[in-house]
């Protein structure tokens, strides 16, 4: 069952049919600060507080509207721009981007909102309600509070987590060494908030910060252990959606991975593999596990693989104006779909399709484009030798011949794919009424022009998707899923044998590129790789991409942990950390070549770590910016 979740608001805002007349803030200090005396009364209260740092995971600024399309999608070039009237924008897209960008302020906004909501829940809420309950508190509610501490500790450290990936100097301690160079801030306990000096604290090291959130995630998994007979929590029913043991030993043991500990992470991965009780499901399951199918999303009990959930109602709420349990992310990059007119239409925005490139790397022909009937009409369609063609590559599942299936997973296929329109199914068109296509202009364009212009197809809605307001939409993201576990393994045995045809990593690595093509999890299967890396092709992804320099070879393209961690996560907001920890920025760069907004240039590593938002900097005079901005 989905976790309860509340809307975001600012506390003051509570009813007074649920606290009664006493106010929980004390207006004569700064910043309205909490009440002790007064607040919290009951375990009913200490959950409401609780809730606060769930639901600021899909915030506006986060995974509730602007996190994909306006910021990810644009770093690791999930996506291309159909829209470039948004300089914002197009900074992200080309990698250049200024301190004052909001889109990127957004990020360190937002995610530091739930660093305070979780600290203060550790700080605040726990303390203040033991001791105001004293040794009246019963067993059962002690208990209770542990694993709502673990929780927090849990979320504290993912919003850190996510502060570190962006905005970061640097994010690898080579060998549990040290890293100095700057990391971000972290707001310890011994900051006094509401004390403006106070807060002006300086940016940590990168070593300390890694630290900090690997203590975090200990403490969590400590407190989501049973103190009594070491059993550890899970939930079940209503609490499902709750961070439990496994989810925290999860970002625990990735954590380890930045500091080089790969043997504790391995360890911790391998409790989860073995005893977590998470299976892979079917490649017909993973299909349709993204679209707010309420088989995997309402009820959770048939998704087997994933560890950490973001649970996400549709709900009639305006998910991109304020709180709510919906999400408005699929706004800005609905499908377009056939309405009869040139163009088509789309139920949102349309201002983001999936960059033509990402085909090429999952292995689709890039140069095999449709054969237009009827072109400069209304009526104009493709010739159904390509619909059939494709659609075999689509179903058929061609080792040799086929692109990867996870294509038709992370992207809608126009003439081929469909949506749902009112009652009716719509084929899928190619991206955006204005974009320079020569099937929404109905003209013929030159060879240099975007020709594919395929839908993104992850979080938008599987069922009403052309007449639903994707401003309240509900299809639920995946933080950790269990196939990243076995490729996070696979890198953890690798690194400590250096052996690159090691059995353990590739056995873990061949267990989710057979799901992709719908074989067995036993090994032995005909497409199994032999090689971690090679000095020759091993993947899907295109050999060479770059059409400005034929001797670029693409690293995806002979690491096959590289290229399955990039295709089982494509469009969930993760790649860009594994272009960070493996150094892969400049290899990207090439990859992608050009944007609708431009050049895409990679002329520097300061490029990794996003500017501290000069908000911050404004304010903050002990915060120094980051190289290079």
């Amino acid at each position: 069952m989905k976790r309860n979740i509340i809307r975001l608001s600012f506390l003051i805002c509570l009813s007074v049919g649920f606290f009664g007349c006493k106010k929980f803030v004390d207006e004569s200090k700064p910043y309205n600060v909490l009440n002790p005396d007064i607040f919290p009364e009951n375990m009913a209260q200490v959950d409401y507080f609780l809730n606060s740092p769930y639901a600021n995971i899909h915030s506006v600024e986060l995974f509730g509207f602007q996190g994909l399309g306006r910021f990810f999608y644009n770093i690791d070039h999930t996506g291309d721009v159909a829209w470039l009237g948004t300089s914002e924008w197009n900074e992200l897209q080309l990698l250049y981007v200024h301190a004052a960008n909001s889109y990127a302020g957004a990020q360190w906004r937002g995610l530091y909102r739930g660093v305070q909501q979780s600290r203060t829940f550790i700080d605040q809420i726990v303390p203040n309600y033991k001791q105001k309950v004293g040794n009246k508190i019963t067993p059962a509610d002690t208990l209770a509070l542990r694993y709502k501490l673990g929780e927090a500790y849990y979320l504290r450290a993912w919003h850190y987590y996510f502060l570190m990936n962006l905005y970061g100097q640097e994010v690898v301690v080579p060998n549990n060494g040290d890293n100095t160079k700057p990391g971000v801030i972290l707001f310890t306990s011994d900051v006094k908030i509401g004390d403006r000096a106070d807060e002006m604290r300086p940016r940590s090291t990168v070593k300390q910060c890694w630290d900090y959130i690997i203590a975090d995630l200990k403490n969590a998994m400590d407190h989501l252990t049973d103190p009594s007979g070491g059993a550890k929590k899970t939930w079940a029913g209503a609490d499902k959606g709750r961070i439990d043991y496994y989810a925290a030993e999860a970002l625990y043991a990735r954590a380890l991975m930045y500091e080089e500990r790969w043997s504790e992470a391995r360890d911790a991965f391998l409790d989860i593999v073995q005893n977590s009780g998470k299976s892979l499901m079917s490649f017909q399951d993973y299909y349709n596990m993204w679209n707010g199918n309420p088989q995997y999303a309402a009820t959770e009990n048939n998704n087997t693989e994933a560890l950490h959930q973001i649970t996400i109602v549709r709900s009639g709420d305006n998910a991109m104006a304020g709180p709510s349990t919906a999400s408005a992310v699929s706004l800005l990059y609905t499908p377009f779909f056939d309405n009869g007119a040139p163009g088509g239409a789309t139920p949102g925005y349309g201002n983001m399709y999936m960059h033509d490139r990402n085909l090429g790397r999952f292995g689709f022909p890039q140069q095999y484009y449709p054969v237009m009937k009827g072109l400069g009409t209304n009526g104009r369609t493709v010739e159904t030798s390509y619909v059939d063609s494709c659609y075999h590559m689509k179903t058929l599942k061609r080792y040799a011949t086929d692109p990867d299936p996870r294509l038709w997973v992370c992207a809608y296929q126009p003439w081929v794919d469909t949506v749902m329109n009112a009652s009716a199914k719509a084929a899928i068109l190619p991206y955006g009424a204005g974009t320079e296509t020569e099937y929404q202009m109905n003209a013929a364009q030159p060879a240099s022009i975007i020709k594919h212009g395929w839908s993104l197809r992850k979080f938008n809605l599987y069922d009403v998707q052309a007449s639903q307001n994707p401003r309240m939409h509900g299809a639920d993201f995946y933080f950790t899923r269990l196939p990243e576990i076995y490729l996070e393994l696979a890198e953890c045995y690798w690194k400590l044998s250096g052996n690159a045809n090691d059995p353990n990593a590739l056995n873990y690595i061949n267990r989710v590129h057979r799901r992709a093509w719908n074989l067995p999890e036993s090994a032995g299967q005909s497409l199994d790789y032999t090689a971690i890396e090679s000095g020759s092709k091993i993947t899907k992804a295109n050999l060479h991409p770059n059409s400005g320099d034929a001797g670029f070879t693409d690293q995806l393209a002979l690491n096959s942990l590289y290229y399955e961690t990039w295709a089982e996560t494509f469009g969930e907001a993760k790649w860009w950390f594994n272009v960070r920890r493996w150094s892969l920025g400049k290899n990207e760069a090439k990859v992608y070549e050009k944007s609708r907004a431009g050049d895409i240039s990679w002329n520097s590593d300061d490029q990794y770590a996003l500017p501290i938002y000069q908000t911050e900097i404004d304010r903050n005079v002990n915060c120094v910016q980051n190289k290079g901005y």
